[in-house]
């Protein structure tokens, strides 16, 4: 099974997978550079002067009626839209605001914790152990160095 494997792989450096494509004609554009923007008064029974499509008044109006209230529509979505996202920026701005805040208030906090720890450790000792502290560190030192000596000249 692992030398089929591997003659197969073998076999695949050896003739590479190639793709073929087909030249296709670019897509027409969707408006002619020749546009034909006539517009004719018609009477009733006259022959029209160009071949197309005959607008009465009336649903010329409503197109461009259609025309305004997309447009308007549009534009009020647009507004709508640019305020919603403008909210969502000032409240995400609030909150980063009020975070910093909490953040350097609990810093703050914790500081002054420290400082109040400091202060009672330094408050709470008693005035004779400094005194004995060094009197002590003095004895040790002496019988250290006596030991030490001592131990030498043996």
């Amino acid at each position: 099974m692992k030398t089929l494997i591997a003659t197969f792989l073998v076999a695949s450096l050896f003739a590479p997978p190639s793709a073929l494509a087909e030249d296709t004609a670019p897509p027409a554009p969707l408006l002619s550079t020749s546009l034909d923007l006539r517009i004719t008064g018609l009477e009733k029974g006259k022959p029209a002067p160009f071949t197309g499509i005959l607008l009465t008044p009336d649903s010329m109006a409503k197109i461009e009626y259609d025309n305004k209230l997309e447009l308007s529509l549009l534009k009020n979505k647009h507004g709508f839209e640019a305020r919603r996202l403008q909210l969502k920026l000032e409240t995400q701005e609030v909150l980063r605001l009020s975070e910093r805040k909490m953040y350097e208030e609990i810093f703050v906090s914790q500081l002054n914790r420290i400082e109040a720890l400091e202060q009672i450790a330094i408050d709470k000792r008693p005035d004779w152990v400094l005194p004995v502290a060094i009197l002590t560190s003095f004895i040790v030192g002496a019988g250290v160095t006596v030991g030490i000596t001592y131990a030498v000249n043996q």
